[in-house]
């Protein structure tokens, strides 16, 4: 192992030397990996920060504390798909990133225009990233704080935004709400980010919400889950922006301080290594493989080839599996989503009943007037409260989304479990393989549609109706549309979301089995294609010896 910390051109070689590696023998998986890692070398050293967790876990909340002023927005809906880092600047300024490419400098009072699911539904404006400077960093130059979208509330365009960012982390705080410490989903998030960076640091928000006898055995709780499952200490500290707990967020800050922002240079230099080291261990399994293909007898290697092959005869039943899963999913969503919009018949019902005995007495002239009117009313009135309940729906269906994700993740690994146990057995040696991490699929939005005010077409008879005599009864009809109006669009809400998620679900299940493909497909080429590559894989094997590989030890 060298003994000098390396430069980054040493890191930028060994990133390259890997690159070469993995196209010469089709090791394409580690691509991601790579190229976050090159990334990461072209800033100059400067260490990103991410800020994740699940949606309203008070990320935004702690950035803002921690800057003592409010430079991230914080809003009460789910923020869209744009990342925004945060970094000291010696004036206020933002920087606009759009997907399309084009760059434009807005004021920094502006942020909210472009992270808000409010003022940016659906990241329709395109944007990629904003990029916000200001002096109130002063105390953190040489690292920049990212806020990511929340990852359980929201779909592909926040959601997988989160997630794309995990490989180009530097150091990462995990906002975990104090009420529902370390659920299955923090654990993967936590799983996830040890392979990008040795820099974890867990925040227990909301502390205000328990007493401080409940948080201490909370924080212990979460330590000790935290070192059984990682078999290290991972930094947890209680968080709230609410009075008492100033000695805390300076707690919080000065640990950040030390150890991340005055060492920011040994910092970086630790967090390339260790994702160098990474990127040189998985390689090296993928090559092992290859070499012990080259150099086992023919008896091992047909048993092997066996076992691949029936693994792509069995391919049906792998298949099978994962539609299971798949199904009784979106079978649990559908129940879920019919459930959720349904409890809010009744209060939507009586909330439009209440408005119609103010607005009817308005509509005057004849049937076909009043019909009108009626019509355009509760058309424009339920489209509002379809497209509120439709954000409140979005956050509540997600995490079923997630919760898919992992399921099917679990039907890959036990897949690629089976492949290992065979590779073991036939060749001595571990392939752990490439983690499948299936992207959700952002789902369609439901649209609304009011149906016809009358049963039959009364509003044609309009000029042998006297309204004079007959509102009295007109207006009771209109106010007996309104329960199967709600009734019918709430289902119809419901229903679409179901499909719309569900169709996400699918989408999964299709990735998840093109990966287990993939992997057949590499295990296959490493086992039959390298008989005669045996000196090539040995060189390559020598050149990600740790040995003359310039990456530092770890800590």
């Amino acid at each position: 192992m060298s003994d000098q910390m390396s430069t980054p051109a040493d890191f930028l070689q060994s990133l390259k030397k890997i690159e070469a590696i993995c196209a010469t023998f089709g090791i394409a998986s580690l691509s991601p990996q790579i190229k976050a890692a090159t990334d990461a070398l072209s800033d100059g050293g400067i260490v990103d920060v991410a800020v994740l967790g699940q949606f309203k876990s008070g990320k935004s909340s702690f950035l803002n504390s921690l800057f003592c002023r409010e430079i991230v927005p914080v809003d009460v809906l789910p923020t869209t798909a744009v990342v925004t880092r945060i970094g000291y600047g010696p004036t206020d300024h933002a920087v606009v990133r759009y997907l399309s490419g084009k760059i434009e400098d807005v004021s920094s009072d502006s942020v909210a225009e472009y992270v808000t699911e409010s003022e940016n539904p659906d990241n329709r404006k395109q944007v990629a990233l904003v990029e916000v400077e200001s002096p109130a960093l002063a105390k953190f130059q040489g690292v920049r704080f990212v806020d990511t979208p929340g990852l359980g509330s929201l779909f592909r365009h926040n959601t997988q935004a989160s997630m794309d960012w995990l490989p180009r982390v530097g150091a990462a705080i995990v906002a975990i709400s104090i009420d529902h410490p370390l659920s299955e989903q923090d654990l993967q998030l936590l799983d996830e980010l040890v392979r990008h960076t040795p820099e974890i640091l867990v925040l227990l928000s909301k502390a205000d919400i328990v007493t401080s006898g409940q948080a201490e055995k909370i924080i212990d709780f979460t330590r000790d889950q935290l070192d059984r499952h990682f078999g290290r200490t991972i930094p947890v500290f209680p968080f709230s922006i609410r009075p008492l707990f100033e000695k805390q967020r300076d707690a919080l800050r000065e640990f950040l301080i030390s150890r991340v922002v005055e060492n920011h240079e040994t910092r970086f230099g630790e967090i390339i290594a260790h994702k160098v080291r990474a990127l040189i261990g998985s390689c090296r399994e993928y090559l092992t493989v290859a070499l012990q293909a080259a150099s086992a007898d023919e008896e091992a290697l047909r048993e092997l080839r066996g076992l691949l092959g029936r693994e792509k005869d069995d391919f049906g039943q792998i298949r099978n599996e994962v539609w299971l899963v798949a199904n009784d999913h979106k079978t649990t969503v559908q129940n879920a989503s019919f459930k959720r919009f349904g409890a809010y018949r009744g209060e939507l019902t009586t909330k439009l009943l209440a408005e119609l005995k103010i607005k009817a007495p308005e509509w005057k002239g004849h049937l076909s007037k009043t019909s009108t009117a009626y019509k355009a009313w509760l058309e424009s009135t339920l489209e509002i409260e379809m497209k509120t309940l439709s954000m409140q729906g979005e956050d509540f269906l997600a995490p079923y989304l997630t919760q898919s994700q992992a399921a099917i993740a679990r039907a890959v690994r036990a897949f690629q479990d089976r492949l290992a146990q065979a590779i073991q057995k036939a060749l001595r040696t571990t392939l752990t393989g490439a983690q499948f991490q299936g992207e959700i699929a952002e789902p369609s939005h439901p649209d609304v549609r009011v149906g016809k005010t009358f049963d039959i077409p009364l509003d044609l008879l309009w000029f042998v109706i006297p309204m004079l005599i007959f509102r009295p009864l007109v207006n009771r009809h209109l106010q007996k549309q309104i329960p199967w109006e709600v009734e019918k669009n709430l289902s119809r809400l419901s229903a679409q979301w179901a499909e719309a998620t569900n169709r996400c679900i699918d989408g999964l299940a299709r990735q998840a089995l093109e990966f287990i493909r993939n992997e057949l497909a590499v295990v296959e080429r490493l086992v039959s294609e390298t008989r005669d590559r045996r000196q090539e894989i040995e060189q390559a094997l020598e050149r990600l010896d740790p040995e003359s590989t310039p990456v530092p030890d770890s800590d």
